[in-house]
């Protein structure tokens, strides 16, 4: 597989070889004493942020520079961005040897987050981040006990402490002894890592004292002797400790062992890669026939059509298609039986799909009303994009009026935990309408027409 890579220094593309761009990527963390078991823990966490750039696994690849799957420059798609540095055959033996593997979860890549040493305990995403991420949570790490950090040991001056923090601290009579108003209220985990504390009447969290004093961890100490803060430990702490990957893999223990100890519920897995015959490969898409038999609100047209029946049909044809494409399809409904909106919710939520569509038709009680329209939830772009593709396709498809997008505050739109829409497909108390609706054919066409939307829209993001 070849990567596009946009050269942010000579602003032009050029390709790489996957396993090149891995060992690349892997190497700018790499040093050359590492133990080949960690080297290989590097390799598949390269390849597992480079897998949440790809399409196949949601991604849109560089969000910069469109048509590119990463970008060099430091900071954006990459921390560090991408050097140009020589592989060395240990490196280049790892990529080969965990070839195609990757670190997911709910069979999704993880953002493999690591840190240079935990100093006894990694944190809890929520603690750093400010959400709670499954694969990230603490775990006691006894591997990186009794190493020393550098720059460990910082000093401060009162006058430091207010320009750094912008706050303003009362100098107390002795300095030595009494630091009243100074460090308050702290609020400290029970291995050692500040969560919270006040300074000069001020409250912070640990990272941001971390960030705005260029501390290593938020796990220190502090002695009024200048302020001398000295911290144990490096790095955010999450995800996985280096130090302590090290000592593992010095103790025998592989690469599994090792990402399995230090995320949580993971697997490791082979990345699936693109097809060209299957631009869908990897995505979830679930189709919701609204309605059916013992539905109170089921429309019906002018002929006795029945709305559930059509939904179900129209549903099941765009299932085949995108199917072909390799998306993974689920339906709300396989038979006539309504199934009532919390289970449909309930499924589309439990299989976490991509997109969540809602096939339907409208109802109006003047019959002259026709043509297609959606709806979606406010603020959901992906849906809007989507939405209008299928409007237009659908509108050419079936030679009816474009009525456009709408947004609304609808059970499905709010409830389903993706983007979601849902598209009414004419108007089945409009005669001409609900004869198109009966028509095969024409039935066919609708179907096509959002598949066909549903693969330009991938295609374009």
């Amino acid at each position: 597989m070849q990567c596009n890579i946009f050269d942010w220094e000579n602003s032009k593309g050029f390709s790489l070889d996957l396993d090149e761009l891995i060992g690349r990527m892997a190497a700018i963390n790499i040093k050359d004493t590492f133990h080949i078991e960690t080297v290989k823990c590097f390799a598949i966490i390269a390849r597992t942020e480079l897998a949440r750039k790809l399409n196949i696994y949601g991604g849109h690849g560089c969000e910069k520079h469109n048509g590119y799957t990463l970008c060099t420059e430091p900071g954006h798609c990459l921390e560090f961005g991408l050097p140009k540095i020589n592989v060395s055959e240990r490196i280049a033996q790892a990529v080969k040897d965990t070839k195609n593997l990757i670190i997911t979860f709910d069979g999704k890549p993880i953002k493999p987050y690591y840190h240079y040493r935990c100093g006894g305990s990694t944190e809890n995403s929520e603690n750093v981040i400010g959400s709670r991420i499954t694969y990230l949570r603490k775990i006691f790490c006894e591997y990186c006990e009794g190493f020393d950090d550098e720059e460990k040991d910082k000093f401060f001056t009162l006058e430091d402490l207010e320009r750094l923090l912008n706050v303003r601290i009362e100098k107390p009579k002795d300095i030595y002894y009494n630091i009243k108003g100074i460090f308050e209220n702290l609020d400290i985990d029970d291995q050692g890592r500040i969560k919270s504390l006040e300074i000069g009447g001020k409250f912070f969290k640990g990272t941001e004292i971390v960030e705005k004093l260029g501390l290593n961890s938020t796990r220190f100490n502090y002695m009024p002797v200048r302020f001398l803060i000295s911290c144990i430990g490096t790095g955010h702490g999450l995800g996985l400790c280096i130090t302590g990957a090290e000592e593992m893999a010095r103790r025998g223990m592989d690469y599994g062992k090792i990402l399995h100890y230090y995320y949580t519920g993971i697997k490791i897995e082979e990345m699936e890669l693109p097809e060209g015959n299957k631009p869908l490969k990897g995505k979830i898409i679930v189709l919701d026939p609204a309605s059916g038999e013992g539905d109170i609100y089921e429309a019906k047209g002018p002929k006795g059509t029945r709305e559930g029946e059509v939904n179900l049909a129209i549903a099941q044809e765009i299932e085949k298609l995108l199917k072909e494409t390799g998306a993974k399809i689920y339906l709300t409904r396989r038979d006539k039986e309504h199934v009532h909106l919390c289970d449909r919710a309930e499924i589309s939520n439990r299989v976490k799909p991509d997109f969540f569509i809602s096939i339907c038709q409208r109802t109006f009680p003047n019959q002259s009303a026709s043509g297609t329209e959606a709806y979606c939830y406010r603020d959901d772009k992906e849906a809007t994009n989507l939405g209008n593709i299928i409007l237009q396709n659908v509108s050419k498809e079936l030679e009816s009026r474009n009525r456009g997008l709408r947004i609304a505050d609808f059970y499905m739109l709010k409830e389903v935990k993706c983007s979601t829409l849902q598209i009414n497909l004419l108007y089945i108390t409009n005669p001409e309408d609900e004869s198109k609706l009966t028509d095969p054919d024409m039935r066919k066409k609708a179907a096509k027409a959002i598949a066909q939307s549903i693969i330009d829209y991938f295609d374009s993001n």
